[in-house]
């Protein structure tokens, strides 16, 4: 294991678990929630890319978030959720 966990998300988590810290953030603070998400999708975006999770969900995903922030009116926020669509 890398001595730099900064660079491996939630490797200090079992996945269980970091599943259950974002349920709940999510109830608790939706908008936190949605900052989370798009931190962690731009900071890792070649993992987003190359992971086997389902291309139709992590789709769906991304744009419920550029949904939310375009009600915010943070389109540069929108822009690089749009890019991230287009490359799955």
């Amino acid at each position: 294991m890398s001595e730099n966990l900064e660079n491996e998300p939630f490797s200090h988590f079992n996945l269980e678990g970091a599943k259950r810290f974002l349920d709940d953030l999510e109830k608790s603070s939706r908008d936190k929630y949605f900052r989370l998400c798009y931190q962690a999708l731009i900071t890792n975006t070649e993992d987003v890319l190359t992971n086997d999770a389902d291309a139709d969900i992590k789709c769906k995903g991304i744009t419920k978030l550029i949904t939310y922030f375009k009600e915010r009116e943070e389109y540069e926020k929108c822009s690089k959720l749009q890019k991230l669509l287009k490359m799955i």
